[in-house]
This record gives structure tokens, C-alpha cells and sequence, in this order.
């Protein structure tokens, strides 16, 4: 008698953690959000040469306004025989 409570308390446990495992895995799927994060993944490798691109691009042009900086700093510096004392304040 008491070996059948305790097989019959066992198959309840069992029940009840699938029943959780159920619940669970309707909530919070884990097999779709590995898919998603696979996808997530795979678009961002795809998509990682127009980003490095554009990360050049903004290299490139930092680049040119220093360059031009240093150019504007060259023309208008007044021990520079070529640059005088013409100082344009705007820029």
C-alpha cells in the first residue's frame, strides 16, 4: 500500500514538471529565439561590408577636414612668409 503512493506520488511529479516544461516552453520558446539570434547573426555578417564602407567613408572625410584644417592653419600663420597676418575669423 504504501509503495503504491509513493510510485503514484512519483508519476505526479513527473506529470507536474512537464506540465511546467510545457508552459514554459510556450512562454518563452527557446528554439525560436535561437533562430532568431541565428538570423540576427547571419543578416549582420551579410550587411558587415556596406558597414565597413560607410565606417570608411567617415574616415575618409575626418581625414580631408583636418587636412583642410591644417591647411587653412598654414595659410593664415604669420610666420609663414607665404601666410602674412590675414586671420579670417569665421572659420
Amino acid at each position: 500500500m504504501q509503495t503504491a503512493t509513493v510510485i503514484n506520488d512519483y508519476f505526479k511529479n513527473i506529470a507536474s514538471f512537464f506540465r511546467i516544461s510545457y508552459t514554459y516552453f510556450q512562454r518563452r520558446n527557446p528554439f525560436i529565439s535561437a533562430a532568431a539570434n541565428f538570423l540576427n547573426s547571419l543578416y549582420n555578417l551579410l550587411s558587415l561590408n556596406k558597414r565597413l564602407k560607410a565606417l570608411k567613408y567617415q574616415v575618409q572625410l575626418q581625414y580631408y577636414r583636418l587636412q583642410k584644417m591644417d591647411k587653412l592653419m598654414n595659410e593664415s600663420n604669420p610666420h609663414n612668409l607665404k601666410g602674412g597676418f590675414q586671420l579670417n575669423k569665421y572659420r
